[in-house]
């Protein structure tokens, strides 16, 4: 694991610096996905990720998926099916925060504040445009690892993403899924 000392760069540059690590080195995680609709109780799905720049792998109830830089791999075990696609970017941006995030920072000015050992990077784009009223991200001062990913929508959704046991590697993983035995859905 390659560490990036926590005073080295500008707080302006926390934010190119952790996409330039996660482009560099594969991230591995487990994580919940917390979904709180207007006035409901939060819906809470557990699962694992392994991503590096735009490529992952995640496992949540009962399906895996991956992308492996050109297709989307989904895997449904309860049919047994893999579906495999062309993504768009709307696409892959919506099933990967950290990506929304990044395609964020290219229209709007993200705030880079220090909370304790953490950094607090909050991202407000237009929300008319958007959807989205805030977008927040919490890295780890001492290495840039993400652990949390929160999005409030217009609509007062809030979808928040916590990593758990996380950490970067340089192993190169293969963002691929092959069932042989599965129906095969193409859509390319």
């Amino acid at each position: 694991m390659m560490a990036v000392p926590a005073l080295c760069f500008a707080q302006s540059d926390v934010l190119q610096t952790f996409f330039s690590n996660i482009e560099k080195q594969t991230l591995e995680s487990d994580f919940t996905f917390t979904i709180t609709e207007q006035g409901g109780q939060p819906t809470n799905i557990a699962g694992k990720i392994t991503m590096r720049g735009e490529r992952f792998t995640a496992n949540l109830m009962n399906t895996e998926v991956a992308f492996d830089g050109k297709t989307l791999y989904t895997y449904s075990e309860d049919n047994d099916e893999l579906t495999l696609s062309t993504p768009t970017m709307e696409e892959l941006r919506e099933s990967n925060p950290l990506l929304f995030a990044k395609a964020l920072t290219e229209t709007y000015k993200p705030t880079v504040t220090q909370q304790g050992s953490n950094w607090l990077v909050s991202i407000k784009p237009d929300a008319q445009q958007t959807g989205v009223r805030e977008f927040t991200l919490i890295l780890r001062k001492s290495d840039l690892i993400p652990l949390s990913a929160t999005m409030r929508e217009t609509n007062f959704n809030t979808t928040t993403l916590t990593l758990r046991n996380q950490h970067l590697s340089t192993t190169l993983p293969d963002f691929t899924i092959n069932k042989p035995d599965a129906f095969i859905n193409d859509l390319r």
